[in-house]
């Protein structure tokens, strides 16, 4: 018998359809009327074939009408897959197959991104064949090949981790089983982008801990400290991120690595990177949270206090800055005058309530967090913090040349951040801040 003719597209109708994403990707169009155009294209049987191949073979197409087909056919087949024929289903998911490896990277990023939407939907017993082709890229050698890899297997973590650690009929290995000690060896890479992907993948699994991660948990705490000085800003912040929900899911784990853990974590509360310090100061609120033993932390408070104190200073670039600034001209609200509790963002804040006319103040930065670490060790702490972090209150409140507002502003949250857990303690000391703080 036979086999079945490969399925090709009709000249004027791949014309057509190239022709609306073109005007479709372009800021002066009418996308109204485009879209309604696609929309009706739709409703043919084999349009989702058309979308694949100007993926997958429209070389002679721009990358943009490339990635529009690919975005288009992601958003198609999550509605219309399981209703194609089967000839259709099984042409998208063989054209996709080759293009994991393409040359060009936007391309992998955008098939990676249908292919985990795919996923979703046939799991892996119903597409062996991506299994064994992810398979194959990451033992090719060959860089785009094993970044389009990886970025189709983050992209499925990141939506559907349980699914690779499944028995599949046909499969003598779970696909996590398969794919972990590749993913782990890619630690070591050369390559930041393997890096940064293969440390995301896994930290999709701290929370599952599939047992082939929980195996080999002491080459992944290891590689973690291997690469929190990787000159990578993205890969710090995923050691820092990986560090944070160990110890919000896992604690034991860490427990023999903690004093090592927060030392590489004060560090990382002062890298120059404002996204890697964020991730970083998340861990405070973090270790008290889970009730660790606070005497784990007692000995690096001299350091981490003015640390803190340092990061609650307003950025230049903070978009609440233009609006503090503007305040100084305004006479204070109740609620601004009163001590606010400042919430870690993966806690939400215990308060409740919401100002509409503060939203660029409510955006999460380096400096809430540090004001929500200060708030939660001062719980912790109480009293004890205070020979450490009121001389620097009192310098930042002694300061008074033009430039310094925001170092005296700082004090002034500092103090709102602490006023909880440190009331006691305060009282002394208030006669002589507020007589600073009215100089």
């Amino acid at each position: 018998m036979a086999a079945p003719a490969i399925w090709q597209p009709q000249e004027q109708g791949l014309h057509e359809i190239c022709t609306l994403l073109e005007a479709h990707i372009s800021p002066n169009s009418d996308q109204a009327r485009i879209w309604q155009q696609l929309q009706h294209y739709s409703q043919f049987p084999d349009f989702n074939n058309y979308l694949t191949f100007i993926l997958a073979r429209g070389e002679g197409k721009s990358i943009e009408v490339r990635q529009a087909a690919g975005l288009l056919l992601k958003n198609n087949l999550r509605t219309t897959f399981i209703s194609m024929q089967p000839s259709s289903q099984h042409y998208v998911k063989s054209e996709l197959l080759p293009c994991i490896g393409a040359t060009n990277r936007a391309i992998r990023s955008t098939v990676g991104t249908v292919i985990s939407v795919l996923f979703q939907i046939v799991r892996v017993a119903g597409w062996i064949e991506l299994f064994q082709a992810l398979h194959k890229c990451l033992e090719s050698n060959d860089l785009d090949h094993m970044e389009g890899a990886m970025d189709a297997i983050y992209k499925i973590c990141e939506d559907v981790p349980e699914e690779l650690d499944v028995d599949v009929p046909g499969l003598s290995e779970r696909p996590i089983n398969v794919f972990m000690p590749k993913i782990l060896q890619f630690f070591q890479s050369p390559h930041a982008s393997l890096r940064k992907l293969s440390l995301g993948c896994i930290n999709q699994y701290i929370v599952v801990m599939p047992s082939a991660l929980y195996m080999s948990m002491d080459q992944y705490i290891q590689g973690l400290f291997n690469l929190a000085k990787d000159p990578s800003a993205d890969v710090r912040k995923l050691v820092c991120s990986a560090w944070v929900q160990l110890i919000e899911v896992r604690p034991s784990i860490l427990e023999s690595h903690l004093k090592n853990v927060t030392e590489l974590i004060l560090q990382a509360n002062k890298d120059p990177d404002d996204e890697v310090a964020l991730e970083a100061c998340e861990f405070w609120s973090a270790y008290c949270d889970v009730s660790m033993p606070p005497e784990g932390l007692r000995e690096f408070l001299p350091r981490l206090i003015p640390t803190l104190l340092s990061n609650m200073v307003y950025a230049d670039d903070d978009e609440s800055l233009d609006d503090a600034e503007e305040d100084e001209s305004f006479p204070d609200r109740d609620q601004d005058l009163k001590p606010r509790f400042h919430a870690s963002r993966l806690h939400g804040s215990q308060t409740g309530d919401d100002d509409d006319d503060d939203d660029a103040v409510n955006v999460w930065n380096l400096r809430k967090c540090s004001a929500a670490g200060l708030d939660v060790l001062s719980n912790v702490f109480g009293d004890s913090i205070l020979p450490t972090l009121m001389p620097l209150i009192e310098q930042n409140l002694a300061r008074t040349d033009d430039n310094s507002w925001k170092e005296r502003e700082t004090a002034v949250l500092c103090l709102g951040a602490i006023a909880e857990g440190c009331i006691g303690g305060l009282y002394p000391h208030l006669p002589q801040v507020i007589l600073m703080n009215n100089e």
